[in-house]
């Protein structure tokens, strides 16, 4: 959506619709608000505007850690002498998951977060497990905790081809890919 765009989405319209897609947009309604950090409000309008200004404020923050990561990484290229690193090929210098947590939506659809700590490739990290056990990757967000700036938290909707996947059985496998790449503490 534009960033000019008005919202144009009330509880009386949603009534005017099909009762069947009306429950069903309902029900993607409270797992939008479920994703949204201190959402409380109950109306149709107020969870897209927070939604829409939560998604503001997560490409804020993703254009301030890129601006870091890269100033950063000036700095270490600078001190290395143009010696060349890499976190994947240099496991010691890879971005390291300090929690998964899995959440069954819907049939096939969960959330998965992850906490880690901050620094260059976690993002790609988290995406590189994704890709490898063919999850279909819905939304991502990633935004830094104010109680610890060195942490980050990654949130993903994502969807399995399994569709009697449990929670347990999706940590476990995206935990095992972790591990295997090194990145799980």
């Amino acid at each position: 959506m534009d960033k000019n765009e008005n919202l144009k989405f009330s509880d009386e319209e949603e009534e005017e619709g099909n009762h069947g897609s009306t429950e069903a947009t309902r029900q993607q309604l409270q797992i939008l608000q479920s994703l949204i950090p201190n959402s409380n409000k109950t109306d149709s309008r107020s969870i897209l505007e927070d939604a829409y200004d939560y998604l503001q404020r997560i490409h804020q923050e993703m254009e301030q850690i890129e601006k870091e990561l890269s100033q950063r990484s000036e700095d270490q290229s600078g001190s290395l002498s143009g010696m060349s690193h890499s976190s994947c090929s240099n496991p010691s210098l890879a971005p390291k998951i300090l929690r998964v947590v899995t959440e069954k939506l819907l049939e096939g659809r969960f959330v998965v977060k992850i906490n880690s700590k901050k620094g260059p490739g976690v993002a790609s990290q988290v995406q590189q497990v994704f890709e490898s056990l063919e999850l279909d990757v819905k939304m991502t967000s990633i935004s830094v905790q104010e109680r610890n700036p060195y942490e980050m938290l990654i949130t993903a909707m994502v969807e399995v081809t399994k569709e009697t996947m449990t929670e347990e059985e999706l940590l476990d496998i995206i935990t095992k890919e972790m591990e295997r790449l090194g990145g799980l503490v």
